[in-house]
């Protein structure tokens, strides 16, 4: 089975980019809720982060305009 999402730190063995390229991207040209997401967890020092896989890789290769892309450009 293939993974559908990944942690922070592992992104560099799928991509071959520092987790450094990520993380200084997130909030700008990584979407919250698009890219990745930040699953519920009680820790208040610790939270997980869980990157979507192929959102990703359609970023990377400058696919980037997929459907909920769209969606958040058109709301108003």
């Amino acid at each position: 089975m293939e993974k559908k999402y990944i942690q922070t730190k592992n992104l560099p063995k799928i991509f071959d980019l520092s987790r450094s390229f990520f993380t200084e991207r997130m909030g700008t040209e990584f979407i919250e809720g698009i890219h990745y997401f930040i699953p519920p967890n009680s820790s208040k020092t610790k939270k997980a982060v869980l990157w979507e896989i192929e959102k990703v890789e359609n970023w990377l290769k400058g696919n980037q305009a997929d459907e909920e892309v769209i969606k958040l450009l058109n709301r108003k």
